[in-house]
């Protein structure tokens, strides 16, 4: 049947009226409500593309660490620089780069360069949880501020074994080691292998040689693609046995512009250099991006 055209005007009308009628029900239901429009709106994501990047950032954040591991539109944040700034600057870093929520926070340590920047991030990006060393008690106001806004947000808080595995996206991030027992804060540092597609990146924490020799003794697997030197390129840590194992591609050496021990010390840089390791600084290069791309690697910086 073909209707005319004021067939098709009464259709129309008819069809307003009764979408009318059900919002009029349904609003003066006990058991629906309609959402307004600012409800309505809030469904609609940003106007930006989606993050579909696998990539781990090594972020400049001076003399300290702070790692942001992506996949899929997961995100992990590996420690948070430390505490000249009280994390503004890192959380700046993480805006602009669109991280809003992250799905997991991992401390290697507790020292003042790894942990400064936590209380701040904690307070303003919601958080799902948290892999840790054991908490303990310690009257450094930067730590005592990082335990209060954990304690205080809605993180699931996690201690950290060797072999906890996290899922971030497509990443497999597993603890190699973790001696809480150490004598020095350094050496009880969480120690992290992150793979995706074939591609792995070591981060070492601050260890120390002899947790790098205790590492070797166990037959711990560390090699890999990417190392993250160890206590910002410290000769004291970062041997030529350990470095030979790990047998990198590339080395990363996150430490400040000019600062004060040196970091990175030159025999560092010559163990790297021997087993043929391209190095990146952040010092020098900003931030380091490694993306994966079929499981190959490719390397941004900012500088």
């Amino acid at each position: 049947m073909k209707l005319s055209r004021s067939g098709y005007v009464r259709l129309l009308v008819a069809a307003i009226a009764c979408l009318v009628a059900v919002i009029v029900v349904l609003s003066f239901s006990h058991s629906y409500s309609i959402p307004g429009w600012s409800e309505l709106f809030s469904l609609v994501p940003a106007d930006r593309e989606p993050i579909t990047e696998d990539y781990v950032r090594f972020l400049d954040v001076g003399q300290g660490d702070s790692i942001l591991i992506s996949s899929n539109g997961f995100n992990a944040l590996v420690d948070f620089g430390n505490k000249s700034d009280f994390g503004t600057e890192l959380l700046d870093t993480l805006y602009s780069y669109n991280i809003e929520r992250l799905d997991c926070i991992i401390l290697s340590h507790y020292d003042n360069d790894h942990v400064g920047g936590g209380s701040k991030i904690i307070q303003a990006i919601d958080t799902k949880f948290a892999l840790l060393p054991e908490l303990y008690d310690r009257s450094d106001n930067n730590f005592s501020n990082f335990q209060y806004a954990l304690e205080n947000s809605h993180t699931e808080i996690h201690i950290a074994k060797v072999g906890t595995v996290v899922n971030i996206g497509d990443f497999e991030i597993t603890v190699l080691a973790y001696n809480k027992n150490a004598e020095n804060s350094n050496d009880s540092s969480v120690v992290l292998m992150a793979e995706i597609d074939g591609c792995k990146f070591l981060l070492t924490g601050d260890i120390g040689a002899e947790v790098e020799k205790q590492m070797l003794a166990d037959k711990i697997n560390v090699a890999c693609d990417v190392y993250k030197a160890s206590h910002h390129g410290s000769r004291n840590s970062n041997t030529i046995e350990f470095i030979t194992a790990a047998a990198p591609k590339y080395g990363v050496i996150s430490a400040g512009l000019n600062n004060s021990y040196g970091h990175p010390h030159s025999e560092v840089l010559d163990n790297l250099g021997a087993v043929g390791a391209k190095i990146y600084r952040t010092d020098k290069m900003g931030d380091i991006t490694f993306i994966v791309e079929n499981g190959s690697l490719k390397v941004e910086t900012e500088q």
